[in-house]
C-alpha cells in the first residue's frame, strides 16, 4: 500500500520532504522529537488537499457514481485504494472546494497566521506543506489549461498573466513566512 501511494504522489512527498528539511533547518533544532514532527506534519501536509474528494463523497454528493465507489473503499478499510481511486479519478470532479484559489487564499492568511505565531512545530509544518502543495497543484492546473477548474469561484477567470502574478504573490508569500519561521 505504502509504495502504491508513494509512486503515485511521488512529487508531492518529494516537495513536503524537501520542505521539511528546509524547514529543519531554518529552525536548527537537534531535537529528534521536534525533527520527527516536523517531518510527520510535512508528509500529512501532502495529502490535505485530497480530502476534497471525501468531502464531496460524503458531504456534497453522496449519491454519485464516484462518491459510491469511494465510500465503499473507506467502508472496507482499503485507504491505499481509496486514495488510488481519487489519484485516477480526480478529473471527475469539477468544482473542488480545497483545489480552489478561495482555499488558497485563506491558506495564504493561516500561513502567515502560523508561521508569526507560537504553534507547535507539526501544525507549523502541516500548514507550510499544505500551502506548497497547493502552489505546486496550481501549477500542475495551469500546465494542464485547467486553470479554469482552478479559479471556478472568480466571475471572470484570470488569463495567463493573472496567473503568474498570484503565483508570484504566493511564493512571495512563502518566502516572507519561511523567513520568519
Amino acid at each position: 500500500m505504502f509504495l502504491k501511494i508513494a509512486s503515485q504522489y511521488k512529487t508531492q512527498l518529494f516537495i513536503s520532504i524537501i520542505l521539511s528539511i528546509v524547514l529543519i533547518a531554518l529552525k536548527v533544532t537537534t531535537q529528534p522529537v521536534q525533527i520527527g514532527l516536523i517531518v510527520l506534519g510535512a508528509l500529512l501536509g501532502t495529502f490535505v488537499l485530497d480530502m476534497d474528494y471525501f468531502i464531496h463523497a460524503y458531504f456534497l454528493e453522496p449519491t454519485s457514481d464516484f462518491s459510491k465507489t469511494l465510500t465503499g473503499f473507506m467502508k472496507h478499510g482499503d485507504l491505499g485504494n481509496a486514495l488510488s481511486y481519487v489519484y485516477y479519478h480526480r478529473d471527475e470532479i469539477k468544482d473542488k472546494t480545497l483545489n480552489s484559489v478561495l482555499f488558497q487564499v485563506v491558506l495564504g492568511g493561516l500561513i502567515i497566521f502560523v508561521a508569526s505565531s507560537d504553534a507547535p512545530y507539526f501544525i507549523k509544518a502541516l500548514v507550510f506543506s499544505t500551502f506548497v502543495n497547493s502552489i505546486y497543484r496550481m501549477y500542475e492546473s495551469h500546465l494542464l489549461k485547467k486553470t479554469d477548474e482552478w479559479f471556478w469561484a472568480l466571475k471572470s477567470k484570470p488569463k495567463n498573466n493573472g496567473v503568474g502574478v498570484f503565483a508570484v504573490v504566493l511564493l512571495g508569500i512563502l518566502v516572507y513566512c519561511l523567513s520568519i519561521f
